[in-house]
């Protein structure tokens, strides 16, 4: 690597292509883990981030730093839902898009201040350290995330399920979102998203966690016959979103 690309590889450059790989991420997922969901914000995102990074990497000016710092800022508030993503260590791909939110924001927010006052100082960028770090970190967060995946997935014994009403989560729905069941049997819930999904009536305070890939009883066993809304309240936004109703029979 000669000097003049090592100069160029700044910290707010770090942090764009951080942000870039998110958007790629998210594409990645959109693409082949979603059916009939919007491809065109991540891929306008992904081109936007990866064509700001290099025009930042190849100029390293004042300008350039200042058009780095505005995309950053509009594309962390586009996608700033992905930053809850830390919450769900067990679940690989929120976690490892939060991770590299997070970071890519703050390396683009405060390398790009760095840069813009480096530029008038006239100083060589560092930082260098830092990067390798950052790197490291989100290398170790992604192979514990998918250890603990591996390790705590949940199923129901096919006995249980062979008797029970089964609800699936996939696509960010609930299958089916108007659920009958008989006073007493049971609900099943199972994830088929690669994401995180809980069930939850808040009415009852019930609520149950399910992992990405996973299966779990819902005890409503204590609901008299009539019906109920239910959410899951991960995803669910001013009344839309990952909404069901329960209707129990006596």
């Amino acid at each position: 690597m000669n000097d003049l690309t090592e100069n160029r590889i700044t910290n707010q450059v770090f942090g764009l292509a951080l942000l870039t790989a998110t958007g790629l991420l998210m594409l990645v997922v959109s693409v082949f883990l979603i059916d009939d969901t919007d491809l065109v914000t991540p891929a306008v995102l992904s081109i936007v981030l990866g064509a700001v990074t290099y025009v930042v990497w190849r100029f390293d000016a004042t300008w350039s730093a200042g058009l780095g710092l505005v995309v950053a800022l509009a594309a962390a508030s586009t996608v700033f839902y992905l930053a809850f993503g830390i919450f769900q260590p067990f679940s690989p791909i929120e976690f490892v898009a939060g991770i590299l939110l997070m970071i890519g924001f703050l390396f683009a927010l405060v390398g790009g201040v760095g840069s813009l006052i480096r530029q008038r100082r006239g100083s060589a960028p560092g930082g260098a350290r830092a990067r390798s770090g950052a790197l490291m970190f989100i290398g170790v967060a992604a192979v514990v995330s998918i250890a603990g995946f591996l390790t705590t997935r949940s199923t129901v014994d096919a006995a249980l399920a062979s008797e029970a009403v089964v609800v699936d989560m996939q696509n960010f729905a609930f299958e089916p979102e108007d659920v009958t069941i008989e006073a007493g049997r049971r609900l099943i819930l199972t994830n088929s998203d690669a994401f995180a999904h809980d069930f939850t009536l808040d009415t009852f305070d019930i609520y149950t966690h399910i992992g990405p890939g996973s299966e779990a009883i819902v005890d409503v066993s204590s609901l008299a016959p009539g019906s109920y809304p239910f959410v899951c309240s991960l995803h669910v936004f001013d009344g839309e979103g990952m909404i069901g109703t329960l209707t129990v029979e006596g």
